[in-house]
C-alpha cells in the first residue's frame, strides 16, 4: 500500500490542493477524474515532486516521506520509485524510440547501455513498438509516442506509475491502443494512478475511482459505486455530463 497523506499545494492565493489523503493498494488501478482545473494533474506532479507540496507525505510502505522537500537526495530516492507518463509525451526529438528508453536507465540508474538496451527493447516490445526502436519522434504517430513514453516510465520497474492523462492529447483513432497497453499493464499487475477523462475506461479499467474538485476528494469508491451510485450530487452531476 502506498499512502499519501494531508497534502496542501498553494499557487499564490489559489489553493489547488487541500488536503489530499490517498491510499493506493499494491497491484490496483487508481484512477482519478473531475472537471478541468480542479488540480487532479497537479496531484500528480506533487506526488513525483516535479511541484513541491506545502505540506503532506508519501510513504511506500517503510516510512513516511515529505513532498514538501527541497533536498535534493530525498527527491531523486522518491522519484526513483516512481514511473510518470506525460499528457504530451516529453520524448527527446533528436533520440531515437530505444534511446528514449534507455537514457534513464543508463544516466540515473548506472546500467551498462548493453543492458539497457535490452531492457529498452523488451520495454518496446511490450508496448508493441519492437519494430520501430530505431524511429525518431517526429517520424511516429502521437499514439506510438505515448506508448514509448509508457516504455520509458515502466522500464526502471517503477513501484508506483503515474499517468497524466495520457490520452488527452491524441486523435480519438489513437486513443485505443494506448488504452489498451495501459489495461495489460493493469492486467499484470501494476500499481498505477491515472488522471483521465476516459470516462469509459476508467469505469472499465479502475478497482479505485476518486472524483476530484476544487483541489479536494469530493468522494472515492469502486467503479461501480462512483459511476453506478454516487453519494454525492456534483459526482452525480458531473458524470451526468458525460451520458448527455
Amino acid at each position: 500500500m502506498i499512502t499519501i497523506r494531508d497534502v496542501h499545494k498553494r499557487f499564490g492565493e489559489h489553493d489547488v490542493l487541500t488536503g489530499i489523503d490517498l491510499d493506493i493498494p499494491h497491484a490496483a488501478t487508481v484512477t482519478v477524474i473531475g472537471p478541468s482545473g480542479s488540480g487532479k494533474s497537479t496531484l500528480l506532479r506533487v506526488i513525483d515532486v516535479l511541484e513541491h507540496a506545502d505540506s503532506g507525505t508519501i510513504d511506500f510502505g517503510d516510512g513516511p516521506v515529505d513532498l514538501a522537500t527541497r533536498d535534493k537526495a530525498t527527491i531523486r530516492a522518491i522519484r526513483s520509485r516512481i514511473g510518470f507518463v506525460f499528457q504530451n509525451y516529453n520524448l527527446f526529438a533528436n533520440k531515437t524510440a530505444l534511446q528514449n528508453v534507455t537514457e534513464p536507465l543508463i544516466y540515473a540508474q548506472g546500467k551498462s547501455r548493453k543492458a539497457a538496451e535490452a531492457i529498452g527493447r523488451e520495454q518496446l516490445d511490450r508496448v508493441g513498438l519492437a519494430d520501430f526502436a530505431d524511429r525518431y519522434p517526429s517520424t511516429l504517430s502521437g499514439g506510438q509516442q505515448q506508448r514509448v513514453g509508457i516504455a520509458r516510465a515502466i522500464a526502471a520497474k517503477p513501484e508506483l506509475l503515474l499517468l497524466d492523462e495520457p490520452t488527452s492529447a491524441l486523435d480519438p483513432e489513437m486513443v485505443g491502443g494506448v488504452l489498451e497497453v495501459i489495461r495489460q499493464l493493469a492486467s499484470d499487475g501494476m500499481t498505477m494512478l491515472i488522471v483521465t477523462h476516459e470516462m469509459r475506461f476508467a469505469r472499465e479499467a479502475s478497482d479505485h475511482v476518486v472524483f476530484f474538485e476544487h483541489g479536494g476528494i469530493v468522494e472515492q469508491g469502486t467503479a461501480s459505486d462512483i459511476f453506478d451510485h454516487p453519494s454525492q450530487p456534483r459526482t452525480a452531476e458531473f458524470l451526468q455530463s458525460f451520458a448527455s
